[in-house]
Formats: structure tokens, C-alpha cells, sequence
């Protein structure tokens, strides 16, 4: 084993740039494509205008709740600041919350709390503007209802003592409790679905097509060695091909798990991906499945172009059915037997059983078993 991993090690040496570039690959390429995204979502929200004039509470909690729209690039200026960035177009808009905000929110007020500019290209102004006066309106609902109770309090002679501020707070409490402004729809005859949590893209998923790429590309050296004119080395080496080819993706097998594992403490510090052994095993089971089938793959080509080609399209089948980047639950639906068959759908469901593992392992077993020649 040793003078195996000493002759790979000179190989990798050689290909060094290559080596590193398909082992960085899945992570990078994830990192970079979630950077990339972010960016453009970052650039492509409304860039708005606010002017705070009121300190107190209350209005920094209506910038906060406008800083948490999916939609908005917030920037605090001072009035004369924004309206000349308003005029120069580098904003879509400008609010201004004036002083006395909190005290005419508390009285019940809803008039002229806020004042706001638009210019010529303010494109999202009536959505951002209706936006922020229903965040307005909830302040205001919220004073109201206040005052509303204590005059129930008064008729009917009773002896909570209960303040606004209590009652405001007790509201925004119940609200976040209980979540009084979200329902859930579905069809007739749907299942029911818990996911509170929705992505664009599944991280996972997407790393398990870039690491079949890659694995591909890694396994190359299968079909260099392959060839008849290297063939005629293994007559005066003490290994049979089938025992070094074997060694040698144990050994890929091993640094592969290496780099894997350090996927999983990436994805968990960067996208806050959960750690378990249902994740691990099911990543266990992935790496030993598509290292068997490249090993396979590999071994059974003669030409190294034709090994690329194949590769890239066996990918490119993966990446269109398996859900992990066009959804397919409708063509689940109609051919249920592709959930079974398709080899990433368990390791997306977190499953270690796939039969497509044993069935790679029972073809290598009966590859290593089947009669070969013997070299003195």
C-alpha cells in the first residue's frame, strides 16, 4: 500500500493545478455561486431614502421593520442629503419621518405622519410607499386599540389599571406569538408540507452535481492506465492491475471523504446547514456510490475524449431529473419509479440506502472475481 500511495503521490505532483482545481471544485463552486447571487439580489433592490427626525422608539422600529423588506435597500440620510441623491436618481424615493412621529401615533393620529418625495423614474414608489403606510397603519391599529380598552375599562368600572405602553406591548407580543397575518393554501388531495424554511436552490443538491463532475474528471488517470502500451508495465510489477487499480481508489476514496467532510463544516459555518449522522451517512453512502460508478466508467473506456464526453452528459441527465435545480415533482408524480431508480434522490432525502450503491459494489466484486491473466 505504501509504494501505491508513493506512485500516486508522484502523479499528483505532476498534476498538481489540475488535482486541486477538481477537489475545490463542489465547495468553491457553491461559494462563489451564493456570492454571486447575493450580490445581484443586494443590486437589484430599491434603493430608498430615510430621513429620521423622530428618535424615539417607535420610529426606529418602523426603519427597522422597513430594513427587513425583501425589496429595499434602506439609507439613512439627512433631508438635504437624500433629496439631492432623490434629484440625481441614485434614489427611487425618499421618506421622512418627522419629530413627533411616536406622540401622534400614540394619540391615534393618521394623518400626515410621514412625508415623502418621488421623482420622474421612481418606478416603485406606490409599492414601497403602500408598504411603509401599512406599517404605519399597524402602529397606529395598535394606539387605538389601546385606547379602546382603557375606555372599556372606564365603562365597566374595572380594576386592571393597565397602561398603553403595556397594552402596545402586549399586542406586539401576541403577534409574533402566534403569527396572526400568515395562512397556508393547498390543493384538494395534496399532501401537506411543514417547510417553513424555502431557498432558492438546494445547497446539497447542487454540491452532489459538482462533486459527479469532478469525481469524473479525477478518475481520468483510470483511463490513461488502461491503455495497452501501459498495460505491458504491470508484467514486471508485483501487483496485478486489478488489485492497483482497486488500491488506488481506495486511496481517492479516502481523500475524497477528507474533502467531503470539510464541505459539511463549511456549508454548516457559511449557510448554517445542520451536522448529523443522517447528513453524514448519507454523504458516506453518495461518495462511495459515485467513486464506484467513475471507477466503472473509467475502466471500461478506451478513449479519454470519448470518457469526458460521457461524463458530461451522464451530469448534465442528473442535473435535469433529480430536482436538485428544475423542480420535478410533477414528472415524480407521474413516473413514481424515478424516485426510486434516479441514484440522488436518496442522498436529497438524507437516506443512506441506495441501491445503486450495492449495485456498484456487487459489479466491482464481480470485475475483481472474474479471470484474468497472470503475470509471473
Amino acid at each position: 500500500m505504501k509504494a501505491i500511495i508513493q506512485t500516486r503521490f508522484l502523479h499528483w505532483k505532476q498534476q498538481f493545478p489540475a488535482l486541486l482545481f477538481w477537489l475545490i471544485l463542489p465547495v468553491g463552486a457553491i461559494l462563489g455561486f451564493n456570492h454571486a447571487v447575493t450580490a445581484f439580489q443586494a443590486d437589484s433592490k430599491v434603493p430608498v431614502g430615510i430621513v429620521i427626525e423622530d428618535q424615539s422608539t417607535t420610529a426606529r422600529e418602523l426603519v427597522d421593520k422597513i430594513n427587513e423588506a425583501p425589496f429595499i435597500r434602506v439609507k439613512q440620510l439627512e433631508e438635504e442629503q437624500a433629496l439631492q441623491q432623490l434629484k440625481k436618481h441614485e434614489l427611487d424615493s425618499v421618506f421622512i419621518i418627522k419629530e413627533g412621529y411616536e406622540n401622534q401615533v400614540n394619540r391615534g393620529s393618521r394623518n400626515r405622519l410621514l412625508t415623502s418625495y418621488q421623482s420622474d423614474l421612481s418606478f416603485a414608489y406606490t409599492p414601497v410607499s403602500e408598504m411603509i403606510a401599512s406599517f404605519v397603519q399597524e402602529d397606529t391599529g395598535r394606539a387605538k386599540t389601546a385606547y379602546t380598552i382603557l375606555q372599556l375599562e372606564e365603562q365597566l368600572m374595572t380594576n386592571t389599571n393597565w397602561k398603553i405602553e403595556e397594552i402596545i406591548t402586549t399586542s406586539k407580543k401576541i403577534e409574533a406569538e402566534q403569527d396572526l397575518l400568515k395562512a397556508s393554501f393547498q390543493f384538494k388531495g395534496q399532501a401537506k408540507t411543514n417547510e417553513t424554511n424555502l431557498k432558492l436552490w438546494d445547497h446539497w443538491g447542487l454540491w452532489a452535481l459538482f462533486s459527479i463532475l469532478a469525481t469524473f474528471f479525477l478518475f481520468d488517470w483510470l483511463v490513461k492506465e488502461t491503455r495497452s502500451s501501459v498495460q505491458t508495465r504491470f508484467v514486471f510489477i508485483r501487483f496485478a492491475f486489478k488489485t492497483y487499480a482497486l488500491l488506488n481508489l481506495l486511496v481517492y476514496t479516502i481523500l475524497l471523504f477528507v474533502i467531503d467532510l470539510a464541505a459539511v463544516f463549511i456549508f454548516s459555518y457559511v449557510f448554517g446547514e445542520a451536522i448529523n449522522l443522517s447528513r453524514i451517512a448519507a454523504i458516506i453512502s453518495f461518495r462511495l456510490m459515485i467513486n464506484g460508478f467513475a471507477f466503472l466508467l473509467a475502466i471500461s473506456m478506451k478513449k479519454i475524449v470519448a470518457y469526458y464526453s460521457l461524463s458530461l452528459i451522464i451530469t448534465l441527465l442528473l442535473a435535469l431529473t433529480s430536482g436538485a435545480i428544475i423542480p420535478t415533482d410533477d414528472l415524480m408524480s407521474q413516473l413514481p419509479f424515478l424516485s426510486v431508480l434516479h441514484p440522488l434522490v436518496p442522498f436529497l432525502d438524507g437516506l443512506f440506502h441506495n441501491i445503486w450503491l450495492y449495485m456498484v459494489v456487487l459489479i466491482i466484486c464481480l470485475w475483481y472475481g472474474r479471470k484474468e491473466n497472470q503475470y509471473a
